[in-house]
C-alpha cells in the first residue's frame, strides 16, 4: 500500500508517496517530464526490504511549481529537506535520467545523507559545459517545451501525442500526456537556454561521490543519453562505482528490460 503526503520544503510543496513497509530509507527520482509514477512496477520489489519513497521533482506532477528555480541545485535542494524531514540515517538514491544527476549532486554535496545511488543512463551530456543545442534530445525537449507552453487540454495532448508515439499503446500516450498537461514548461526552457547547470562543475561533483555507485548505461543507437566514452569517465571518477552496459536497451532501462534492471538493482542494493 502506498501512502501519498506533501511536504513543504519552504520553497516549494514535493509530493510524493511512500510504502508501508519499514526498514531503512530509499528514495526514487523519476526523469525529466515524468512523475513518481514511473516507479509504480519497481516500488514492490524494493519495499520487501526497504521503505520507499518516490517524489515528483519540482514542476513535476503533483508538487509545485516555481518560476525560474529549475537548476540542479534546486531539485538537489528539495530532496535534501525532503531526506532530512524523512529519516536521521542516509538514504539509498535510485535516480531516472534527472533523477540520477539530482542523486549525483546529493551524494557529491551531502555525502551524509546518501547510502549508496543508483543512476539509470544520467544525460552527463547536458551537464559538460556544451552548449545544450549540441545534444541530440536538444530538438525534441524544444518541441515538448512549445508543446506543454501552448496549454492544450489533456484531449487535446492526447490527440498530438498519438501519431508521435505509434510505437506505445493508447495508456502509455494517455500517461504521457497527464504528466505534460500538469508540467511547468519553464523547467523546460531552463534546459533549453542551458541555465540547469550553472554553477554544477560535473567531473568535480563525480569525484566527490564516495558512496557505492551503480551506473546503468542504455545504448545511444536506442535513444539513450550517455556515451560509452562518457560513461567510463563518470565510472573512473567516482571511489565505488559498478558500470553495466545494456546495449540491448535505449534511454528507458527499466521499461525495456524490466527483469534484468530488477536483477541489476536488488542485486547491488544486497551488497550496500
Amino acid at each position: 500500500m502506498l501512502t501519498e503526503r506533501t511536504f513543504d520544503t519552504g520553497e516549494v510543496a514535493i509530493h510524493y508517496v511512500e510504502s508501508s513497509a519499514s526498514g531503512p530509507l530509499l528514495i526514487l527520482l523519476h526523469g525529466m517530464s515524468a512523475s513518481w509514477q514511473v516507479f509504480e512496477t519497481t516500488i514492490p520489489f524494493l519495499a520487501v526490504r526497504w521503505r520507499v519513497v518516490a517524489a515528483d521533482l519540482r514542476g513535476h506532477g503533483q508538487s509545485g511549481h516555481v518560476a525560474g528555480e529549475y537548476a540542479l541545485a534546486d531539485y538537489v535542494r528539495d530532496i535534501r529537506a525532503l531526506h532530512r524531514h524523512l529519516s536521521d540515517e542516509p538514504a539509498v538514491v535510485v535516480g531516472s535520467s534527472l533523477g540520477a544527476m539530482v542523486a549525483i549532486g546529493l551524494a557529491a554535496e551531502h555525502p551524509d545523507t546518501v547510502r549508496a545511488i543508483v543512476l539509470e543512463d544520467p544525460p552527463l551530456g547536458f551537464a559538460s559545459g556544451a552548449p545544450g543545442a549540441t545534444q541530440p534530445a536538444h530538438a525534441g525537449m524544444v518541441e515538448t517545451r512549445d508543446l506543454v507552453a501552448a496549454g492544450h487540454s489533456l484531449p487535446e495532448l492526447v490527440r498530438v501525442l498519438t501519431p508521435k508515439m505509434q510505437n506505445q499503446d493508447a495508456v502509455n500516450v494517455r500517461r504521457r500526456a497527464v504528466n505534460l498537461s500538469r508540467l511547468d514548461p519553464d523547467l523546460l526552457t531552463t534546459y533549453v537556454e542551458d541555465r540547469c547547470y550553472v554553477g554544477f562543475d560535473l567531473g568535480e561533483r563525480l569525484g566527490r561521490v564516495v558512496c557505492p555507485t551503480l551506473l546503468l548505461q542504455g545504448n545511444p543507437a536506442l535513444g539513450g543519453a550517455l556515451s560509452d566514452a562518457e560513461a567510463r569517465w563518470a565510472a573512473s571518477l567516482m571511489a565505488d562505482c559498478v558500470h553495466v552496459s545494456l546495449p540491448e536497451a535505449g534511454h528507458g532501462i527499466r521499461g525495456a528490460l524490466p527483469d534484468r534492471y530488477r536483477s541489476l538493482v536488488t542485486g547491488f542494493l544486497s551488497t550496500i
